[in-house]
């Protein structure tokens, strides 16, 4: 078969009633074998005119991972929150009836070019960056090469020495998935709900002429008894949660309780740890049930 034919390849989605054949095929074929992927999951069939010639799955980033960690720069709390836009290339098998030169390269390029929309479609969200952990003895990756693993697997929810390493790449779908995966706020492209919103990591929040510095001038109506937050913080908390497109008090609650340490801090969200009334974390929001009284009272 000619290096030409590959321009008919086509990458897609298996069908649901295609999935039996496709299970076999890679449990009796790939020298992992299989049995089920992890998470949110995905799986592609390349066909050549017409003919299954390689299988290829997607499944959860691996939560631990210190080589890819570290390259990212996220925090503890950010990869716990993000690690959804990363996807796992668990398995790729070029059936063994095929022999085509440069058909796994052109599949998984193909595969990539669909794999964040396909996300979208499929989870409500993209994917900004593919990872893959290749055995040096038997491959040669062609993506971003990070270092190597420990040697650690991961059984029944426990993790096992294998005493094999293998190299940790990774193949950025995004131009700035780096930058997405580390601002202080989700951005709206990762956020996958309709309507307009603010990429808050590009407003102007603190320092003279802020919003902060707006809030600072408006008069308190409250009575000072019993206040554990300041205007000023349940005031640019509201405002950011509405920027993002939360609109009832429900909403606008719940989008603080999901925010990280960073960003309450940066919303001067100021309920500090007390001698006489210790709080964890340091920097607290309201409770939900009370989001009316919270913004009305």
């Amino acid at each position: 078969m000619s290096t030409s034919a590959l321009n008919s390849l086509v990458v897609r989605p298996i069908r649901p009633d295609e999935e039996p054949t496709w299970n076999t095929l890679m449990a009796t074929h790939h020298y992992l074998g299989f049995e089920r992927l992890v998470g949110e999951s995905l799986k592609y069939v390349a066909l050549l005119e017409g003919e299954w010639v390689a299988l290829i799955a997607w499944g959860t980033a691996a939560f631990k991972c210190a080589a890819r960690d570290q390259w990212i720069g996220w925090s503890r709390e950010q990869q716990w929150q993000r690690l959804k836009f990363l996807a796992n290339n668990q398995r790729c098998l070029i059936l063994p009836h095929v022999h085509q030169p440069n058909l796994a390269s052109k599949c998984l390029a193909l595969n990539l070019r669909r794999l964040s929309a396909d996300g979208q479609a499929s989870f409500g969200h993209p994917v900004l960056l593919a990872e893959t952990f290749v055995d040096p003895s038997r491959f040669q990756g062609t993506w971003l090469p990070l270092g190597q693993t420990r040697g650690f697997g991961l059984s029944s929810s426990r993790y096992y020495h294998h005493g094999q390493p293998k190299t940790v790449w990774v193949r950025p779908l995004h131009r700035r998935a780096r930058a997405l995966l580390t601002a202080l706020f989700t951005a709206p492209i990762l956020q996958g709900k309709g309507g307009i919103r603010l990429d808050l990591n590009t407003v102007k929040i603190e320092k003279a002429g802020g919003l902060l510095d707006y809030l600072r001038k408006l008069p308190d109506p409250r009575r000072r008894r019993g206040i554990r937050h300041s205007q000023v913080a349940i005031l640019a908390v509201a405002i950011c949660a509405v920027l993002c497109g939360h609109r009832s008090y429900v909403a606008i609650g719940e989008w603080a309780a999901d925010q990280p340490q960073g960003v309450l801090q940066r919303a001067v969200i100021t309920l500090r740890v007390a001698t006489f009334h210790p709080v964890s974390p340091p920097f607290a929001v309201p409770s939900k049930r009370l989001i009316p009284t919270w913004l009305t009272g």
